[in-house]
């Protein structure tokens, strides 16, 4: 009894030790986060460093960090190498700094994510190790700051203005004239993306209105983020009519001032005078040009068409006959009757492959014939029906092996080609 508590305990032992070797060498991968919230639309820096005992021969996998009203980033220069004293050894490895921003006010989460690390045993450094560690899940918080409580969207920047260009004259337009009115906003210390919709599509008499699709730009100087959003309108004068462009106002927080301002641009008053344009007007001078060579290129479009289809059914006609007529197709088809246990369609497709060039081994026809006895034998001699699916299945793989060994014997293509320098 003493003797096996000795065996016992030095086995135990000997567990904890291997235990606390294992801990000592498997990577250690610090997360730090010290700040967790901050004005919607700035960033929050959040690193994570992973260390090894040894070197890395392949980069680590970091995870993306995507969440729902959360947007991470990673700035130039997001990974460096570090290293760290470990128990009186020299650790290596990476940082990777990561920019996270709410994009709303509100507490929103980062799940739980893994970097996956590879690294060289200690003991084999020949041999790479591959782990995953955990990350823990995350939390980050946009707090709208006092005063800044009525704003929606709600946005926050050091700097946000408004510019407008207008193509031509806005009144007294023609039937056919048009009018561009193009409205930048010009945002610094934080994204263009938390800019708002400038330009709605108004309704005005005497104009159709047609709206471009918005442009954003973002830049990042040395961490301070810059952008713009621009937005086009087009009115095309269609009549007698007149309105208004409406006024823009972006209310928004001045990160230097700790205060609400306001951007704005005045409204613009549009009409156009004249009867509306008929369809002999818009046939006219540049449309008629475009509507012919719609018609041309239709037309080409149409006798080529005429001309190729007839062709290209000939051509796959050709090649599915030509395909049908080959081995590898006779082949197929022995292999679907086998599969269905038809015993006169299996003979037949047989009949067929072993009759289509490239030849047919003789061993291979015989060793065919002999897995073909047992099933013909259950057919006409009356045998039991016990094991006729083992015998179907090695019929195919006599098949199978045929075919490999016809593939193994056939000449490969190369073989016929003549010498680059006869």
């Amino acid at each position: 009894m003493t003797r096996c508590l000795k065996l016992a305990f030095l086995a135990l032992a000997v567990l904890l030790t291997s235990a606390a070797a294992m801990a000592q060498t498997a990577p250690v991968v610090d997360v730090e986060f010290n700040e967790t919230s901050t004005v919607p639309g700035q960033f929050l820096t959040l690193r994570i460093t992973v260390l090894v005992p040894t070197w890395m021969p392949q980069p680590v996998v970091f995870p993306p960090l995507d969440a729902p009203n959360v947007r991470v980033r990673l700035p130039d220069r997001s990974t460096s190498p570090t290293s760290r004293r470990i128990d009186g050894a020299e650790w290596s490895g990476v940082t990777r700094r990561y920019l996270v921003s709410p994009m709303a006010p509100g507490r929103f989460a980062l799940p739980e994510d893994r970097v996956t690390v590879t690294y060289a045993d200690p003991d084999k450094p020949s041999e790479p190790v591959r782990t995953t560690v955990a990350l823990p899940a995350l939390q980050v918080e946009g707090i709208v700051p006092p005063g800044a409580e009525g704003l929606s969207p709600f946005i926050a920047a050091t700097g946000l203005s408004l510019e407008q260009e207008l193509s031509g004259t806005t009144t007294g337009l023609t039937p056919g004239d048009s009018l561009k009115r193009t409205v930048t906003a010009t945002v610094s210390g934080t994204s263009p993306m938390m800019l708002p919709q400038l330009m709605a599509s108004p309704k005005i008499e005497g104009f159709a209105v047609y709206a471009d699709e918005p442009v954003l730009e973002e830049k990042d100087d040395r961490g301070l983020l810059t952008g713009t959003r621009r937005e086009v309108l087009t009115l095309m004068a269609e009549g007698n009519g007149g309105g208004e462009l409406p006024a823009i106002e972006i209310s928004w927080y001045n990160l230097k001032t700790k205060a609400v301002e306001t951007a704005s641009l005045e409204p613009v008053a549009v009409s156009a005078t004249g009867a509306p344009a008929s369809a002999a007007d818009l046939l006219t001078g540049r449309n008629a040009r475009v509507l012919l060579m719609a018609g041309v290129f239709i037309a080409v479009l149409a006798f080529l068409l005429w001309w190729s289809v007839p062709a290209l059914r000939r051509i796959l006609r050709t090649r599915k006959e030509h395909r049908r007529a080959g081995k590898a197709f006779a082949h197929k088809t022995a292999l679907k009757a086998i599969a269905a246990h038809d015993y006169s369609a299996t003979v037949a497709a047989l009949q067929v492959w072993a009759e289509r060039p490239p030849e047919t081994a003789q061993a291979d026809r015989q060793a065919i014939r002999a897995a073909l006895v047992p099933i013909s034998a259950r057919r006409y001699g009356g045998a039991t029906d016990e094991g006729e699916a083992r015998d179907w299945q090695t019929l195919a793989e006599t098949l199978r092996r045929a075919d490999r060994h016809r593939a193994a014997s056939s000449p490969s293509r190369s073989a016929h080609l003549p010498a680059l320098n006869p």
